[in-house]
Order: structure tokens, then C-alpha cells, then sequence
């Protein structure tokens, strides 16, 4: 986990916006990483996982500016996200067919993680 944000979201038919804006690195050859956003523990599950990946080829030490943002209308197997607390977590992990390397966020800048509660579009 490299953020953490504590919410209360006011609406049972609400749906979420999440973003978080950073700068972002993999080190090491052949090495990938995917940043992706949990609520609760859940990884988001609908419409899709929120998450973006980095991608390696050689021994560099790039840091690139990223933004990860997205819709969440359920995380794991819940139907919606219930009114209440929430916490929204920024988490980094494996890419598939691919080694984890040494992976680093936020580096010399300010990052910012937000959640905005937004009516579902139809």
C-alpha cells in the first residue's frame, strides 16, 4: 500500500471516481508493475479493475508522471459500494508474465489520492 484514503460515502446508489496522480517507476531489466486501487480491502470489480502497469525493457531509473483514475460501482463481490466508511488504498503488485522489480512512487512531488461520489451514468 502506498496511499490511503478514509472516506464516508453518503449514498447507497451512488458510484465512485477514484483518482491519484504521482510519478511512477520500475527498475530492473524485463521488470513490470501494475498500480492498482483497493476499497475496503476489495480490489474494484465493476465495470473493471481501475489499475495501470509500467513496463521495463532495460536497466533504466525513468520516473514518468502517471495518473490512475477510474469508475468503481462494486469491489469484489458486493452488488454496489454501501453508504458509510470506506477506505480507498493505492496498492502495487505483479504484472502477469512478468517479474517484480523494485517499484517507487511519489518521488520528489506531491501525490494526490481523491474519491468523488458521483450519480451513475445510464
Amino acid at each position: 500500500v502506498i496511499a490511503t484514503l478514509s472516506f464516508r460515502k453518503k449514498y447507497a446508489h451512488t458510484v465512485l471516481k477514484l483518482s491519484y496522480s504521482s510519478n511512477v517507476r520500475t527498475l530492473g531489466a524485463d521488470t513490470a508493475v501494475r498500480w492498482y486501487f483497493k476499497i475496503d480491502n476489495e480490489e474494484c470489480s465493476r465495470p473493471t479493475p481501475i489499475d495501470i502497469g509500467m513496463y521495463q525493457g532495460d536497466d533504466g531509473n525513468t520516473h514518468i508522471p502517471a495518473i490512475l483514475t477510474g469508475i468503481c460501482e462494486a469491489a469484489g463481490s458486493d452488488a454496489t459500494i454501501p453508504q458509510g466508511d470506506h477506505t480507498i488504498t493505492v496498492n502495487v503488485g505483479k504484472l502477469t508474465h512478468h517479474s517484480i522489480s523494485n517499484a517507487f512512487s511519489r518521488w520528489a512531488t506531491t501525490s494526490i489520492l481523491e474519491v468523488q461520489e458521483m450519480c451513475p451514468q445510464f
